[in-house]
């Protein structure tokens, strides 16, 4: 047998082998990503869904404060600050961060 012949008989040895058999460690890896991607998109989808209803918050704020610059008088005096609109919109933002930061929700 010429070295070729050996060469050639190796090399149909090698690709002739039979399929390898499956690896539980790739499918183990491709699992644990579908599943972290299942939760990121469930996280996803909470943090749009509070955003949209902080964003709409705040649009009612920021209007509420329009208004109440309108209602304001021309010429107010420091006596009348407390109980004018701007108290009022103090009083509101006051109640804003209240309803936003819950510390009762937070664990601590």
């Amino acid at each position: 047998m010429s070295e070729d012949e050996r060469i050639d008989a190796r090399l149909t040895a090698l690709f002739a082998s039979s399929e390898p058999a499956p690896d539980p460690a790739f499918v183990a890896r491709i699992e644990r990503a579908v599943l972290a991607e299942r939760q990121l998109a469930r996280a996803r989808a909470v943090a749009w869904r509070q955003f949209r209803g902080e964003a709409a918050a705040s649009l009612a704020i920021i209007v509420a404060f329009a208004l109440l610059w309108r209602l304001a008088p021309e010429a107010m005096t420091l006596e009348q600050l407390g109980t004018g609109p701007a108290a009022a919109g103090l009083l509101l933002l006051f109640l804003w961060f209240a309803v936003v930061l819950r510390p009762a929700a937070t664990g601590k």
